[in-house]
């Protein structure tokens, strides 16, 4: 069974709050573990733990909510907007947000939003037949990737960039994160920004200082560093 999503609460009003509380304990799939009533409360709250989901408001007592995703970007996949001020939808949007629902919201429109958080923050990454796959947002919603049809993943910016044969899928996620979630999966960390299918791996090639470039089957390169060297180097022994 998927264990419940930890919930973080964000909203000035306590009435709203209550009523959100109202719809999600009609939801097996989701867990209310701290209410925030402002953007320093919620930062106090992130600060101590981590959270699956944000029902994040826009207008708090102290700035705008979407404060939280732009100072820490790995938060907009698990972050959902709930608020009276249908106008900021683009710009909610635009930093990466998982859904942007309007005040009062119905059941059905929330249940909608939080299982959009759980594919693309990745919360559950096995199919039902049991694949391991990677939740990324496409132009049609959002798409699952198997595992092992990736050939290596690297980052560009606050974005980590999913490479499959000449398809390339962008997730806004840091990539310590992102190492963390996939470890143990059959992709291995590599360098501070790479993770690579070993798979993929043709050949290496010594540098400096212990450090390695990979080629992989399609003719890029990708660095290695030595302090991940030994994981490496047993990763690409076991193909034999």
């Amino acid at each position: 069974m998927t264990r419940p999503l930890s919930v973080l609460l964000v909203d000035d009003v306590a009435l709203a709050r209550f009523r959100l509380r109202q719809l999600l304990a009609a939801m097996p799939q989701v867990r209310v573990d701290a209410e925030a009533a402002s953007l320093a409360q919620a930062r106090d709250q992130l600060q101590g733990r981590r959270f699956d989901l944000l029902l994040l408001d826009l207008v708090l007592p102290d700035g705008r909510g979407w404060e939280l995703p732009q100072q820490q970007p790995w938060l907009a996949a698990h972050t959902i907007f709930v608020t009276a001020l249908p106008q900021h939808a683009l710009r909610a949007f635009e930093l990466g947000v998982a859904d942007y629902l309007l005040k009062p919201v119905a059941a059905p429109r929330l249940q909608e939003a939080i299982e959009r958080v759980r594919r693309l923050a990745g919360l559950g990454v096995a199919t039902e037949c049991g694949a391991q796959v990677l939740a990324v947002p496409g132009a049609g919603g959002v798409q699952f990737v198997p595992l092992a049809q990736i050939d290596y993943i690297d980052m560009a910016g606050h974005y980590a960039c999913v490479h499959v044969g000449q398809q390339l899928h962008l997730l806004r996620e840091p990539m310590a994160q992102l190492a963390e979630r996939l470890a143990g999966t059959g992709l291995l960390r590599v360098h501070r920004s790479v993770l690579v299918n070993p798979l993929r791996v043709k050949s290496l090639s010594e540098r400096h200082n212990g450090d390695a470039l990979l080629e992989l089957a399609d003719g890029v390169q990708v660095p290695a560093s030595r302090s991940y060297r030994p994981a490496l180097k047993a990763a690409l022994a076991a193909r034999a």
